[in-house]
């Protein structure tokens, strides 16, 4: 049960760390791999895509230690819970937002829509949301719908490809519709 748990609170406290390190990182040193998911210029694998090895690469590096030295048996069931949320990011920003390998079923979900178009908002300013999972749109102070749907109708500096949100009603359909990768087909 303990090990469920502690596999439980990482997978949990991946999002702030995430969050943090797409803002500190990605957005600062790490621009130059993080420009190619920006500024999308139609290719199936971006630069961008070199963090996710980067990080499972770590996670199995931590694994590893975890199960070779008996005292810290603990971090094999903290890489289970960031491998946990590395998959929902894959499923959510990848295949469902970015529509890597076409449109999946779910994508419209309303859960789906929402965080698309919190992704949409950050493409296009390359500020807040930073979050990938729970983004958070607006500050604890401003928490009204109004205020997050005006946030979200709001453009900072035109549409930037990236995401496919064509199928939410908060974010404006011009500024969205070229935010879809092609099916691998195309």
């Amino acid at each position: 049960m303990i090990r469920l748990l502690v596999a439980a609170s990482a997978l949990v406290a991946m999002e702030p760390a995430v969050a943090a390190v797409h803002r500190w990182v990605m957005h600062g040193r790490g621009w130059a791999w993080h420009r190619s998911h920006h500024r999308w210029q139609g290719h199936r694998i971006e630069a961008n895509d070199l963090y996710p090895v980067v990080f499972a690469a770590a996670t199995i590096a931590t694994m590893a230690v975890g199960a070779a030295i008996e005292g810290l048996a603990a971090l094999v069931w903290v890489g289970a819970g960031v491998t946990g949320y590395g998959i929902a990011y894959l499923v959510v920003h990848d295949l469902f937002i970015h529509e890597r390998l076409g449109r999946l079923p779910g994508a419209r979900s309303r859960y789906v829509r929402w965080v698309a178009a919190a992704h949409a908002v950050h493409h296009r300013s390359g500020r807040k949301p930073y979050g990938f999972l729970l983004p958070r749109l607006v500050s604890a102070s401003a928490t009204s719908s109004t205020s997050v749907q005006a946030s979200l109708r709001t453009p900072a500096s035109g549409p930037s490809p990236g995401c496919s949100v064509s199928d939410t009603q908060d974010v404006a359909p011009a500024q969205t519709s070229d935010l879809k990768r092609p099916s691998p087909g195309a």
